[in-house]
């Protein structure tokens, strides 16, 4: 399966492939302590290290060419009402294709993020994958809003799954999944 460079999932609402471009704007989400709070990885630091991880991105898109590959992340950029506002990464795995995001926090409590996972996630599924999933924070109860909101179920807990190292901790966290 090959993921086309850009998805219209409604209205003002789009992924797209990130360019080098979009630095200011990942800068603005991955530099906010709130948004990156329950996130993988700590703040961006500056402008150079939102353009890095644009490159990475760009790099995956270009070698993979879309296609979905096991252990092999492609991410999108969510634009809304024309402006890059957000992430949305899908990574193939044994179990299923896990989804991973952030959202820049002018973005928030607007649908924005549903409207991606649950757009995303549809033409995924309508294309074959059997089985997606996303897992968050059990404390992280907006991302679990987001994917309820997006028609996907919680399935269980997760033991000291994850490292947050914006909390400096091993934490529990929530499997959710969709399947076909």
């Amino acid at each position: 399966m090959h993921l086309p460079a850009r998805i219209e999932l409604k209205e003002g609402l789009a992924l797209r492939v990130p360019r080098i471009e979009d630095a200011e704007a990942l800068f603005s989400l991955a530099s906010d302590p709130e948004v990156t709070r329950y996130l993988s990885f700590k703040p961006h630091a500056d402008l150079e290290e939102s353009r890095a991880v644009l490159r990475s991105w760009e790099k995956a898109w270009a070698e993979l060419g879309g296609r979905l590959t096991p252990c092999r992340a492609l991410t999108y950029l969510i634009e809304w009402k024309g402006e890059p506002v957000g992430s949305l990464g899908v990574l193939p795995l044994r179990f299923g294709d896990e989804l991973g995001y952030a959202l820049a926090r002018k973005a928030w409590g607007q649908g924005v993020m549903s409207a991606a996972v649950r757009g995303f996630s549809d033409w995924l599924l309508e294309y074959g994958r059997p089985r997606i999933t996303a897992t968050a924070h059990v404390e992280n109860t907006a991302s679990h809003r987001v994917l309820e909101k997006a028609g996907f179920v919680r399935e269980g807990r997760l033991k000291s799954y994850f490292y947050f190292p914006n909390l400096d901790e091993r934490a529990d966290g929530y499997l959710f999944a969709r399947v076909k």
